[in-house]
């Protein structure tokens, strides 16, 4: 039971660096999809996304923030993660927590295993108050043998606009599963590219060393002076 436990853990964990913004890169089409919906409530709900991610992730050793974990959830949040009943992954339980409990369980895990996740897609849908975003996942950790591991999922995530600011109300998560099985639909995943969706145009991309997430190159192909996504700085970086 604690094998499984710690499994499901890592899936969540199986929850640092994102996209871009809804509108302006990884989701370029949003915009038009959902007129409706305003520019700042992409941007939050983008900015509340990264912050889940990288409230958890982190190398090994590094403390986690459990203020910093909590502050991106709604009151009465849920976490729920699919674990397997079985050792042929033929039955499932859902594994409920609460954000509380869910950072009792994984903080010590989250600190040795060293987990650091990349959100490698998402689709995303707001209606007034409530948004869904089904968002891919790539994780990577160390195992207890000090073997560096590898885990890609989904988190289906729920969220509630209280007091005019986006939280996470929900999340429910399953992995990839031995030997390959179950894997990530290639619909899910952004393309691995160099190439980005920015302004209706693709354009040359790099990926910032500090966030992780793309950004679009200068028209000579070379970096800006900052990242847009987290303003670290870029004039080391070296393009491909």
């Amino acid at each position: 039971m604690k094998r499984k436990a710690s499994a499901a853990l890592i899936g969540l964990c199986a929850l640092t660096a994102g996209g871009w913004t809804a509108t302006e890169l990884f989701q370029p089409e949003d915009a038009d999809r959902m007129p409706e919906v305003a520019a700042e409530d992409f941007q939050a709900i983008d900015a509340l996304l990264a912050e889940l991610y990288a409230s958890i992730s982190g190398p090994v050793g590094q403390k986690r923030d459990r203020e910093r974990m909590a502050a991106v959830f709604a009151d009465d949040a849920r976490l729920c993660a699919m674990q397997p009943a079985s050792k042929e992954f033929d039955a499932f339980n859902a594994m409920n927590m609460t954000p509380d409990e869910y950072a009792d369980r994984s903080i010590p895990l989250l600190e040795q295993s060293g987990f650091t996740e990349s959100e490698i897609g998402r689709t995303l849908d707001i209606y007034g108050t409530i948004a869904h975003a089904f968002s891919a996942y790539e994780g990577h950790y160390t195992n207890t043998e000090g073997n560096n591991q590898f885990v890609k999922g989904i988190n289906s995530i729920q969220l509630v606009k209280v007091s005019g600011e986006w939280k996470v109300y929900t999340i429910l998560w399953d992995q990839q599963w031995p030997e390959g099985r179950n894997p990530v639909p290639e619909r899910y995943i952004l393309p691995k590219a160099d190439e980005i969706a920015a302004d209706g145009k693709l354009v040359k991309a790099g990926v910032c060393p500090h966030c992780n997430k793309y950004f679009p190159l200068l028209s000579n192909g070379k970096a800006p002076a900052e990242c847009p996504v987290c303003q670290g700085d870029l004039k080391d970086y070296k393009a491909n």
